[in-house]
């Protein structure tokens, strides 16, 4: 059967190279979830939109979860900005869709492993209705977070961010998509990893 392709053109863009200072010196995104790696839930899932464009942005070439996310057809860039702040790589992943001439980019963090497909698929249709004159985010009932959907009219705005605050700026004007606050549980805490155990195992 074949996946549905989303139109317009959209570049996914899963980011993956935060620091995890508190999770401790364990690599977070290697931890096992429900047997697989933490680091590829966001991928797998997000492969099976057919984007026409995957890239994954990391902090290291030889992270753990690279030979996973190439094997789902993403390609990897290392952000050696890393350390400065998620800003970074979000400005990394949006002059990546500028150069493919995409029409819309789709941020998504590796360490919210829960956001399901429909989800996603939610977000895609909601910015195929708006066009790309508007942000579409998730919503969690008070605020508007990743994944979220930026037309390429954003990419210039969102290639020259730095620091640790992303795109909150432009997130803050979203349209945004209610979405279960679990499937939304971003893992930074060794807590946070086994709260995401217990929703996999219990879920609501």
């Amino acid at each position: 059967m074949t996946e549905h392709r989303p139109d317009p053109s959209i570049c996914a863009a899963i980011l993956a190279a935060g620091q995890s200072r508190r999770f401790g010196h364990a690599d977070k995104l290697s931890q096992q979830l429900d047997g697989v790696m933490l680091g590829h839930h966001a991928s797998h899932t997000a492969a099976r939109l057919g984007c026409d464009h995957q890239v994954i942005i990391t902090s290291e070439p030889n992270h753990l979860c690279a030979q996973g996310w190439t094997a789902r057809g993403f390609a990897v860039h290392v952000n050696p900005l890393a350390q400065q702040g998620m800003g970074t790589s979000v400005a990394m992943a949006a002059q990546i869709a500028a150069d493919k001439d995409a029409d819309a980019l789709l941020i998504c963090l590796a360490d919210m492993p829960l956001v399901t497909r429909e989800h996603f698929q939610t977000l895609i249709d909601r910015f195929g209705q708006h066009g790309d004159d508007r942000v579409i985010a998730s919503g969690n009932g008070t605020a508007a977070l990743p994944p979220a959907i930026f037309g390429k009219r954003y990419f210039a705005e969102l290639a020259n961010l730095d620091g640790q605050y992303g795109a909150k700026a432009l997130l803050a004007k979203a349209v945004m998509v209610a979405a279960p606050p679990a499937i939304l549980i971003d893992i930074d805490t060794p807590d946070d990893l086994e709260t995401a155990r217990q929703l996999i195992k219990n879920p609501a």
